[in-house]
């Protein structure tokens, strides 16, 4: 799929919705600009215990920026449903941590324009901060994208397509697919790398719960369950670097990176469920061993104390302090 592609399909996606497709082809082609990526009905996990619906769909999501636009037609204007899209408004924000913008289509068209003006001017300035990275297709699908980068982080929504992307991303080094759902870490000590369908799957049900802070392994065989829960619990390693396999915004199912998880043992002791904790959205990413390492001058590290970036060159500690703000602490090897 080339980017061209790739729009029209984001684009198509609106077509049956006037407003919605008015007011989202209107501010792509303001914008103008093949380095912006969109993704239209992008999919969110809710963690709203008090929803039936277990995901919401963003109407336009700007992933650089972490930017959600929401359009509300007639039918959002009742207090029913304005209650509803507020709940679902903090869901979404909950689950991206993410700038949320609605659109009032039923105002008139010079007020449409005035906030889709806004909305363009607002991205034209985040074009020129630091740490922009202008969309390649086939880069962001590319493991030697995140290992040159020193880190891939689930705040930006990186899909992988297969499980081997998912373990070289970290150093393994497969110059082929893999038959396996993932494999042990080869840099990091007691860390696993796996790829899990969150939706049913044969006896499998895991789950992704609390905002994506959570999830669960679950085999609906009560033996074949007991059986993987004692291998896990006391044999295998305790922390899962974690893809979920799932649809994205490309119409196709991708492996998604949510982050570092470790087991939590004694929430699994008392369910007789695998629970894991995320500790991490961000982990660092490694070259192969049999790969020229180029020089680190610094590693990142969060307030827990886990190393979660490694850098090459001052221009990437820039654009990373750029970014995180300094929620992270730089370390320089200098």
């Amino acid at each position: 799929m080339n980017k061209y592609d790739y729009i029209k399909r984001q684009l198509a996606k609106t077509n049956k919705k006037n407003d919605e497709n008015y007011i989202i082809t209107r501010i792509w082609h303001l914008l103008d600009n093949y380095d912006i990526k969109i993704n239209t009905q992008q999919y969110v996990v809710r963690s709203n215990k008090k929803q039936r619906v277990e995901y919401g769909l963003i109407d336009l999501y700007f992933p650089q920026f972490n930017l959600a636009i929401e359009i509300d037609e007639a039918h959002h204007k009742n207090d029913i449903n304005q209650t509803l899209d507020e709940i679902r408004k903090n869901d979404v924000v909950n689950a991206l941590d993410c700038e949320f913008i609605r659109i009032d289509a039923t105002q008139s068209l010079e007020k449409i324009h005035e906030k889709i003006d806004q909305i363009v001017e607002k991205i034209n300035l985040l074009i020129k901060e630091q740490w922009f990275i202008p969309w390649d297709l086939e880069k962001e699908y590319d493991p030697n994208t995140y290992i040159e980068q020193g880190y891939i982080d689930a705040d930006d929504n990186v899909s992988l397509r297969l499980v081997a992307d998912c373990c070289n991303v970290f150093g393994a080094g497969y110059a082929h697919g893999i038959q396996k759902s993932g494999a042990p870490h080869k840099f990091e000590e007691n860390t696993d790398i796996k790829r899990l369908k969150f939706f049913p799957n044969e006896t499998w049900n895991n789950q992704l719960l609390e905002n994506e802070k959570i999830f669960i392994e679950h085999n609906t065989i009560p033996e074949e369950n007991e059986a993987y829960f004692q291998k896990r619990m006391y044999q295998l390693n305790q922390k899962i670097a974690l893809f979920a396999y799932a649809k994205t915004s490309s119409g196709r199912f991708e492996a998604i990176f949510k982050g570092l998880y470790v087991l939590n043992r004694e929430k699994s002791r008392d369910t007789g469920v695998l629970t894991y904790n995320r500790i991490s959205t961000i982990m660092p990413t490694y070259y192969p061993k049999d790969v020229k390492q180029p020089l680190r001058i610094a590693e990142a590290y969060n307030n827990d104390g886990y190393k979660v970036a490694y850098f090459y060159t001052e221009n990437q500690v820039r654009k990373f302090e750029g970014k995180y703000k300094k929620r992270y602490k730089i370390i320089s090897y200098s």
